[in-house]
């Protein structure tokens, strides 16, 4: 994800810099690659922040492999290390941290699965603690209140529309459905309201249908609505919430991957231009720890279109104005 060895971002705002100018009520985002790395390079990886620590689960190798690996991104110590295995190697799942585990729900590891993993960060063990209602892959969840919410993916074939809420994350329930079916979308949840921005409608996981929808889901009452408009189709990126701010990242467009960090005010339904990443990227894993959003691994694209998994570590975080 250097800026020096990746190919221009494809820019979903004209004129994109690292730090962007921004009103008065939100502050700049600065984005910088940290002298860290993860040891291999991995893509479709979840990731998930619990404690001081984030942690990278599964994901595809550079041969398009699912991995079982589990890594812990301590940014205190800015360390790296093997934090245990998962018990069935997966990409594409739903990472999300429920008490002191992390839990992995379905993914792919040749086809999509059905299963629940719990992760044990104290003991580095994963346990199949249970099974979906069906396979899904390619989704995304959030931890809502008391309640696990997991939507988007697919079972191999047709899109999944129904929003699964497991509380124990082994009971599941339909709590609704999304209003745009896709795979690969970004989420971030801001009270009781989950919100999905692109994805991918139809075709080849890079070079199909992408969706420009900013849609929302709310927990509260069940209902989903499109609340705004992408200024370009976007898929495989990543969201994050900084200080009551939404920002959109990364993601691959029609043009290849960007760099391009968006920011959503879900007042108002408008984006606008935030800054830029050091280079463009899909695919990352992320999690939050204080004030920074860390981005692990992910995709690029070398001269001549080939898929590039990278090993990088960038950091996101507002800039602090007087």
């Amino acid at each position: 994800m250097t800026a020096t060895s990746l190919p221009a971002a494809a820019p979903l705002f004209p004129s994109a810099t690292s730090t962007a100018s921004a009103p008065s009520s939100t502050a700049p985002v600065r984005a910088q690659l940290e002298p860290w790395t993860v040891p291999a390079p991995r893509y479709r990886t979840m990731g998930t922040a619990l404690g001081d620590s984030v942690f990278l689960l599964g994901g595809l190798d550079v041969s398009g492999v699912s991995s079982s690996d589990v890594y812990r991104v301590q940014p205190s110590t800015g360390s790296v290390t093997l934090a245990g295995r998962l018990a069935t190697p997966t990409h594409g799942a739903a990472a999300v941290t429920l008490g002191q585990q992390v839990l992995v729900f379905g993914g792919a590891d040749v086809s999509p699965d059905n299963l629940v993993q719990a992760f044990d960060p104290a003991t580095g063990t994963t346990t199949v603690i249970g099974h979906m209602p069906g396979p899904r892959a390619d989704l995304v969840g959030a931890a809502v209140g008391n309640e696990v919410v997991l939507l988007a993916g697919f079972n191999g074939s047709p899109f999944l529309s129904n929003v699964w809420t497991p509380p124990d994350g082994k009971s599941f329930s339909v709590a609704g459905q999304i209003a745009t079916v896709e795979r690969y979308p970004a989420i971030a949840s801001v009270g009781s309201k989950i919100y999905l921005f692109g994805g991918l409608v139809a075709g080849g996981e890079y070079n199909g249908t992408f969706s420009t929808t900013v849609q929302s889901f709310d927990v509260a009452t069940r209902q989903a609505h499109v609340v705004a408009q992408l200024p370009a189709p976007l898929a495989h990126a990543r969201a994050a919430v900084l200080d009551g701010q939404v920002l959109v990242f990364g993601g691959w467009t029609p043009a290849g991957p960007t760099s391009a960090i968006l920011r959503f005010d879900p007042t108002t339904g408008t984006l606008s231009q935030a800054g830029t990443l050091p280079g463009p990227v899909a695919d990352e894993a992320i999690g939050t720890v204080g004030n920074a959003v860390y981005l692990a691994s992910g995709l690029a694209s070398s001269t001549g279109g080939t898929l590039r998994p990278l090993v990088q570590v960038a950091t996101l975080s507002l800039v602090s104005t007087p």
